[in-house]
């Protein structure tokens, strides 16, 4: 009878989860329109027939300024999810993106378009230093990376949105269907509960109880509290003195500079500008068997089965082999491209080449959702224990916003000082550098619950943590290394 009540507690209902899950996969959606809005509106916002004319170097701004405003939104959302939790973090960075389309639809000159950007860059800062830890938060070890890849899927699904929306709507009409969408998402996240990592963290136990059973339906809602109790003691610290100390030491240094090389190895390889500019790409590329902006939206819809095999791929195969395989694939698109533009200036027809920057764009598109986008901030939200978590992504979403504004306002300087195909062969090779550093520097954290996690980068004996057989063990001491709802089988133990 002891047995039967074990495994039945073991029947979790995760739907809550999914539904938060969901929540954050929508506002993902309004991140991917942001990122290659600039994609369809370039030329008609710089041709004759724009209601009001910018010059391409004021475009550049325009597209530039989104990850200028990501450090601002990166340090509020760290407040944020620091003293009023990690939910709460998601439905504050709602506010901005959805002020940005509100901006665009009000643009009558281009410093409407300036403040826009920013803005959704305040957005995309925010979300990006909260998201992932959220999501941690609430999901089970088993399914978090699954969560987590799937919120990601929202950035290729904005992508074939606003591309599709651009093709056949005014810059206003378009935005003004993201604007409605904008008002449901935070109608949401102000219905969904606060994380109970949140509510431990203050001692308010009551709140705590509530938020566990909502996320984690027919559990043991006293053992969960127990667990996250002990979690959150175990890496807490009373003092900003005591956080400060930790901040120092080699483990704090070592995990904040991986993220942020391997964020810089897929910013500055061009992954960024090549979204931004696409239709342009194409353009130069003088592909006329489909228009650009039909091609734009073909690539972005193929390209959604990067994120989807991201989904059902990262916790079977694990984070680095997908980070590796992305950078080789975008590494073939990138040369693809490269190939494509020097045929062209040593004058092959247009009509027997466009073939590869097709194919190429259509890899790119594939390649980057499988590990370069989702991964990083994956890795990001799992690697650092809960009292420095906030800083870290802080840290971490300021300096991705850095370089990503970098990459995106080199790209037009970089094309008037070397032609395409240098620029796509520079970024091919500066890609290939991602394979060993992520073989080398980068943790696996698959299957793996956040306090293993820790244990693992510490350097504590994975195996002292895992229980075995021929061992007996209390139910608390069973869970004790567990967080987050994952139960460790109890098949194949005995318990006291």
């Amino acid at each position: 009878m002891e047995n039967t009540d074990q495994k039945s507690v073991l029947r979790i209902e995760t739907w809550p989860q999914w539904i938060a899950a969901i929540g954050v996969l929508i506002l993902m959606i309004h991140m991917g329109c942001i990122d290659v809005w600039s994609s369809p509106y370039i030329e008609p916002l710089t041709s004759l027939g724009s209601p009001f004319l910018i010059t391409l170097e004021e475009m550049s701004w325009v597209i530039s300024l989104m990850n200028f405003g990501r450090p601002l939104g990166a340090i509020s959302g760290a407040i944020i999810t620091n003293y009023w939790g990690s939910k709460t973090g998601v439905l504050i960075s709602c506010v901005p993106i959805t002020l940005c389309w509100l901006f665009i639809i009000l643009a009558d000159n281009v410093n409407w378009l300036y403040v826009a950007r920013f803005s959704g860059g305040i957005s995309v800062g925010m979300i990006y230093a909260c998201y992932s830890l959220y999501v941690a938060e609430i999901a089970e070890p088993s399914n978090r990376g699954m969560l987590l890849a799937m919120c990601m899927i929202g950035v290729p699904c904005g992508n074939i949105l606003i591309t599709s929306l651009g093709a056949y709507l005014s810059m206003k009409d378009s935005t003004a269907i993201l604007l409605i969408f904008g008002f449901a998402i935070i109608a949401l996240f102000m219905w969904l509960p606060e994380s109970p990592h949140h509510y431990v963290k203050y001692n308010e136990d009551g709140k705590a109880r509530s938020s566990i059973h909502w996320y984690h339906r027919n559990y043991d809602v006293e053992l969960e509290l127990m667990k996250l109790h002990k979690f959150i003691e175990d890496h807490s610290e009373k003092s900003i003195k005591d956080t400060l100390r930790q901040m120092k030491t080699k483990q704090f240094r070592k995990s904040s500079i991986m993220i942020v090389i391997l964020i810089m190895l897929s910013q500055l390889c061009g992954v960024g500008p090549v979204a931004f500019y696409m239709e342009m790409i194409l353009t130069s590329a003088k592909v006329s068997v489909i228009e650009p902006s039909k091609i734009v939206m073909l690539v972005m819809a193929i390209g959604l089965s990067g994120s989807i095999l991201s989904v059902f791929l990262m916790d079977k195969y694990g984070r680095k082999i997908l980070m590796i395989v992305s950078a080789l694939g975008v590494m073939i698109a990138f040369t693809l491209l490269s190939l494509n533009f020097w045929l062209l200036s040593y004058g092959f027809d247009p009509k027997t080449v466009e073939s590869l920057s097709i194919v190429g764009m259509i890899l790119y598109n594939t390649a980057i959702y499988v590990g370069l986008v989702p991964i990083p901030p994956l890795i990001a939200g799992e690697i650092f224990p809960p009292h420095l978590k906030c800083i870290a992504l802080c840290m971490v979403s300021c300096c991705a916003g850095l370089i990503s504004f970098i990459a995106a306002s080199t790209y037009v300087p970089l094309l008037q000082i070397m032609p395409e195909h240098y620029l796509f062969l520079l970024y091919a090779v500066m890609l290939l550098a991602t394979v060993p550093y992520t073989i080398f520097f980068v943790p696996e954290t698959k299957g793996l619950s956040l306090q293993e996690i820790q244990d693992q980068l510490s350097g504590k004996n994975k195996s002292s943590n895992a229980p075995k057989s021929n061992t007996t063990w209390t139910k608390e001491e069973l869970n004790v290394n567990n967080i987050s709802g994952h139960v460790i089988s109890l098949d194949s133990v005995n318990t006291k």
